[in-house]
């Protein structure tokens, strides 16, 4: 039986942690359409955190816009003559949010609700896993 996969909760922790599904230990999982969906949606948001941390150079013009269920992030890359606009759903924000905080970008703060949205993410991604046979081993029969 093959079970759903939450594809926002991949998608953060895909960008939380680079590395969180190996593409050779996990050949047959990166198929999955929604997989391949949420690791380019996650390459995407730590592309626009690299941008707001400064790579391509200096940004200027930093705005959020709320949009109904969503959040709209406009910014300039004057050094690469860009101008770029990124609709993100509200835990994509969060992360992008997060990671820029941790890299020092002045404008975008990360508070308790972006936290609490990660968090809700990834314990969706965890739901079914067996975390108890994890900790402990699997049962044992006595002999």
């Amino acid at each position: 039986m093959q079970r759903r996969i939450e594809g926002e909760g991949l998608v953060v922790g895909m960008t939380l942690v680079p590395r969180f599904l190996s593409r050779n230990r996990s050949f047959a999982l990166f198929e999955n359409p929604e997989v391949r969906r949420a690791r380019v949606r996650a390459a995407l948001l730590r592309g626009i955190v690299g941008q707001l941390a400064g790579a391509q150079g200096r940004i200027d013009g930093l705005e959020v816009v709320s949009c109904g269920g969503s959040r709209e992030l406009r910014y300039r890359v004057p050094g690469l003559r860009m101008d770029r606009r990124a609709v993100l759903t509200e835990v994509e924000y969060a992360c992008v949010a997060y990671l820029a905080a941790r890299a020092g970008v002045p404008g975008l703060r990360s508070g308790e609700e972006d936290r609490a949205r990660i968090d809700a993410s990834l314990r969706g991604l965890s739901a079914g896993l067996r975390l108890r046979d994890l900790e402990t081993g699997p049962a044992r029969e006595p002999r």
